[in-house]
């Protein structure tokens, strides 16, 4: 360079001044390198050409002298000299970057005598793997398309190993590369194999404690399974084919082995899956279960039995509700007394509400009376009226229909065995009496009356069969059979107050009252009369037609029909 300080300014200005076709990229290529080189626009150096040499050199990567890095720190770039020393480092990665390319071939199995060029992708994805990331499908792809067959493959445990860690909480180990025995242990407790004692103990020195927790709980599982089968091998339940220890027959055999008590899902699961044996090891379980508490509650605990199968449990279970006479009797037998008083006062009391007895009720004779109609056997008629006439029973309650049912039955079968026709009548009035009319003109549905030789005998049957049409309301068939009767014993009151009830029954009360007068003047009484005609009103079920001969009746006579006040309430 000139030392002549007029030449030097010469030269200086040739450089500055525009030159042809590159005077403007020059301009433009000095300012780019300043940007880059972080020397600000309002900095004011001492030779702009010094500075674009400077760094025309560090762009074209060589090192500056320790004149211009001097010259650059008396100018205060300590950001452009500090970006050109890492142009230096940059100008020196390639080396570097060859030595980490020979290092990673080496680690990841890449065979010396392939070539690949320094811009090959394949350094790019072991870099990637060697960072931690991993390689997709189309990458794994391309190793394999230049028969990297062996890196492939180490990449692949690289992954597997990655996933394992995370899955079995070995994360702490921070080398993605599968060694081992660590790889080897994950691999088997991804498989459920068993870990050996030394593998175990491997975990335990090795601070991997969550991974061992895991190990702990697949050898629980694994002891679980064994259980599992040898309980349903115990227990007869081999042909459910779940082998899975989150089956609910698994909880509900270890239950049963240990005598626990099923809850009512596994009761009913067990009979869903119709698993008979077990259902019935529940069933026995609970039966002396509540053996043992109804013996306590029924005063039954002094009896030996344990078996729930024996008859106590049955009559315990059933004291309530089915409780008979028999099993009070087995009680009695056995010497349970005082279970057999209580069983006596429950069965009571169900036999008041069968026959529909409400409020109080002495325990004799009417707990007898009750046994007697359950076995169906006659009550004494005599004891029945009475205790009618003593407003103890209803005339028309159940135990009364259920006597007047029995005498039904007991006349029917007198005149199967003896022939008797004078029986067809009392079966006959005892139907009716127990409300069940169909059943009285069946007595007398097949008669022969040409056979029939005695009057009386033919009216009393005239007279029955027609109250049970009138029962029936088949109020004509009723009065053909009153006239019949009426033709067969003129004198009998009966066909007329038959006759009397059926003028009532068609609102014909005047009519009727001459019917009941002629019954009177053969033989009836005034209470017989006044007894069919509270039946009458009693038995019509129309309200308006009831009113009707009530109100009749208390302008006839309002102090002798005074009860009938009760039926316009």
């Amino acid at each position: 360079m000139p030392s002549n300080p007029l030449v030097e300014r010469d030269f200086h200005s040739h450089l500055t001044e525009p030159v042809p076709d590159n005077s403007e990229p020059q301009k433009k290529h000095f300012a780019a390198l300043k940007v880059k080189y972080k020397v600000g626009q309002c900095r004011s150096v001492t030779s702009d050409s010094f500075l674009y040499l400077i760094l025309r050199k560090a762009e074209l990567g060589i090192q500056a002298t320790s004149l211009e890095s001097q010259w650059l720190a008396d100018n205060r770039l300590f950001r452009t000299i500090e970006i050109i020393s890492l142009q230096k480092y940059q100008a020196e990665d390639l080396k570097r970057l060859e030595v980490e390319f020979r290092n990673l071939r080496s680690k990841y199995k890449i065979p010396e005598k392939l070539e690949l060029p320094i811009a090959s992708p394949v350094y790019s994805m072991l870099w990637k793997v060697e960072s931690g990331d991993f390689l997709t499908d189309s990458e794994l792809e391309l190793l394999n398309s230049h028969n990297l067959v062996a890196t492939t493959n180490l990449i692949r445990d690289i992954l597997s190993f990655s996933k394992l860690k995370i899955s079995y909480k070995a994360t702490n180990h921070l080398d993605h590369f599968p060694e081992e025995p660590l790889y080897s242990i994950l691999k088997k407790l991804d498989e459920r194999d068993q870990l050996s004692d030394l593998e175990a103990d491997w975990l335990l020195e090795h601070n991997f404690d969550e991974t061992l927790e895991i190990h702990w709980h697949q050898e629980d599982k694994r002891k679980a399974v064994v259980e599992f089968s040898d309980l349903k091998t115990k227990y007869h339940v081999d042909s459910f084919l779940d082998a899975s220890i989150s089956s609910p027959l698994y909880g509900i055999l270890k239950k049963i082995k240990e005598k626990q008590d099923l809850e009512k899902w596994e009761s009913k699961w067990i009979e869903q899956q119709k698993l008979t044996q077990l259902i019935a090891i529940d069933q026995n379980r609970k039966d002396i279960k509540l053996f043992k508490k109804l013996k306590a509650k029924y005063q039954a605990t002094q009896h030996k039995a344990t078996d729930p199968s024996g008859r106590l449990l049955l009559i315990l279970k059933n004291i309530e509700s089915e409780i008979s006479e028999d099993d009070i009797q087995w009680l009695i037998n056995e010497g349970l007394f005082e279970t057999a008083e209580i069983a006596k006062a429950v069965h009571f009391k169900i036999l008041k509400a069968k026959y529909q007895i409400v409020g109080q009720l002495a325990v004799d004779p009417f707990y007898v009376i009750m046994l007697k109609l359950e076995r169906e056997e006659r009550l004494d008629p005599k004891q029945v009226i009475q205790l009618i006439e003593e407003n103890h029973l209803s005339r028309h309650g159940k135990i009364v229909t259920a006597h007047y049912r029995l005498e039904a039955i007991f006349y029917e079968k007198e005149y199967q065995q003896t022939g008797n026709k004078w029986k067809l009548p009392s079966a006959s009035s005892n139907w009716r009496k127990a409300g069940e009319p169909q059943n009285a003109l069946k007595t007398t549905e097949n008669m022969n009356w040409q056979k029939v030789q005695e009057s009386d005998l033919k009216s009393a049957l005239w007279v029955t069969r027609g109250a049970a049409f009138r029962d029936l309301g088949r109020l004509d068939e009723a009065e053909n059979c009153a006239t019949q009767a009426m033709e067969c014993q003129p004198e009998s009151y009966q066909p007329y107050t038959l006759l009397g009830a059926i003028c009532y029954d068609r609102g014909k009360y005047s009519e009727g009252d001459k019917w009941f007068e002629m019954a009177v003047k053969r033989g009836a009484t005034a209470n017989d009369i006044d007894d069919e005609i509270k039946r009458i009103v009693r038995m019509t079920k129309d309200k308006d037609k009831r009113k009707e001969v009530v109100e009749y009746l208390f302008r006839k006579n309002p102090d002798r029909y005074s009860w009938a006040s009760l039926y316009l309430k």
